[in-house]
This record gives C-alpha cells, sequence and structure tokens, in this order.
C-alpha cells in the first residue's frame, strides 16, 4: 500500500509541481528579505547620519542651556561635541543658520517665539520643549497655532517625549531633497 502511495506522488506533475512551489518558496523568501533591507536601511542611514554628524543647537537662557545639554549628553544620543551653543535672546536670528533646533519655550516671550518660529528654515527641525504645563501657565491659542502650522516643528512637554521627538525630527530631516 506505502509502495503504491509513493509511486502515485513521485509522478513527474507532482515532481514539477513540488519544484515550482519550492522555487516560488524561496523567492518569495528572498524577496522579503530584499524589500525588507531596502526599506530599513536609508532609515538607519538617516538615524546614524543624525546622531554622528548632525548639531542640535539648544535656544534658552543659559541656565536652562546647561540643563538640556545635560539631558541630551546623558541619553546617549548627542555627544557633547554636537551640542552647539546656545542660542539666547540676544541671538535669536542666528536660528537661521541651524538645522536642528531645540527650544525651551519658557525662556522667551511670545514676540521671541514668533521671530524664531520667523528665522527657522523650512527644512529645519524644530522641537519647542515646555515642561511646566498648567492651566495658568500655558501657551496661547494663536502660539500653538503658529508652532503646529510650520514644518518640521513639534511641541513637547515630557523628558522622555523630548528624547523621542528628537530621535523622530532626525530620521525625518536628515536627508537632502533632490
Amino acid at each position: 500500500m506505502l509502495e503504491q502511495i509513493l509511486n502515485f506522488y513521485s509522478h513527474p506533475i507532482f515532481i514539477i509541481f513540488g519544484g515550482i512551489s519550492a522555487t516560488l518558496l524561496l523567492i518569495g523568501i528572498l524577496l522579503n528579505f530584499v524589500f525588507w533591507l531596502m526599506g530599513i536601511t536609508p532609515l538607519l542611514l538617516r538615524l546614524g547620519h543624525g546622531r554622528w554628524f548632525r548639531k542640535i543647537a539648544i535656544v534658552a537662557k543659559p541656565d536652562m542651556y546647561s540643563v538640556l545639554k545635560k539631558d541630551l549628553t546623558d541619553s546617549g544620543i548627542f555627544r557633547g561635541k554636537n551640542i552647539s551653543s546656545a542660542i539666547t535672546e540676544a541671538s535669536i536670528s542666528d536660528v537661521k543658520n541651524h538645522d536642528l533646533l531645540l527650544v525651551h519655550y519658557q525662556s522667551f516671550n511670545e514676540d521671541q517665539i514668533k521671530s524664531i518660529l520667523s528665522n527657522k528654515k523650512s527644512s529645519a527641525g524644530m522641537i519647542f520643549y515646555f515642561p511646566e504645563f498648567s492651566p495658568e501657565n500655558r501657551i496661547s491659542d494663536h502660539i500653538r497655532d503658529e508652532i503646529s502650522n510650520t514644518p518640521n516643528t513639534t511641541l513637547v512637554n515630557f523628558r522622555g517625549r523630548l528624547l523621542n521627538d528628537i530621535i523622530t525630527t532626525l530620521i525625518t530631516t536628515s536627508y537632502e531633497k533632490r
């Protein structure tokens, strides 16, 4: 009986069908791996390039600059030499010279925030950090709308979220558009 079953399945049609199925399966596995590699490689390259070569400018008062710089270097995302000097209220126009900015919102008044937003390059990434969020200490609706409508700009109020948004900004802004 076993011999009859083996003879039946050794028919050339089953051998051809099995060979085709195995070949298609191997091609599918290979294509999945290639497509996965093609999808993940650009992201890893952007993140690596951003982490090692891009400089982040901290826009804040001097006391907050040192706190934010310590947070960034302690996290391991940035090396100390990748953090450029502080941009203070006296040098707000220097914002246009940087591609990645971390702004401490409470270091500036509304007019200065508007000036920071107007000086930002459209391709630059900007993260506004607003840690002390309460009903009496909030961002006005029109400033929040301006921040929201500015390309590559986000607003965060938690330190963990701040680091996450910096990584996301590194990935999304660390390439040249062609």
